[in-house]
């Protein structure tokens, strides 16, 4: 792995973040970690889906891998949001 390209993503994905939070106003946050965990198991559902159809020459009609990816390490950083303040 690539320093650069470490960066690259991870300033991508908080883009992404803060401007998702913008649009839906912390809704992420509001189920606590059972949300996040239905969160996340949808978008890894779609990551097995896309794979399977990419595998199989067909492309995605709307979201792509890489946009599913992105999706899930955004809700992987949002569970270790929520995770710190249930700790408190």
């Amino acid at each position: 792995m690539q320093e650069k390209e470490i960066q690259e993503i991870t300033n991508e994905v908080t883009q992404i973040l803060l401007k998702k939070n913008e649009d839906y106003g912390g809704a992420s946050f509001d189920l606590g970690l059972n949300g996040n965990m239905v969160h996340l198991w949808d978008k890894i559902r779609r990551y097995r889906t896309l794979v399977e159809n990419n595998m199989k020459g067909k492309a995605p009609n709307f979201e792509t891998i890489d946009d599913t990816l992105k999706d899930i390490i955004g809700y992987a950083i949002i569970g270790l949001i929520i995770s710190k303040k249930t700790k408190r």
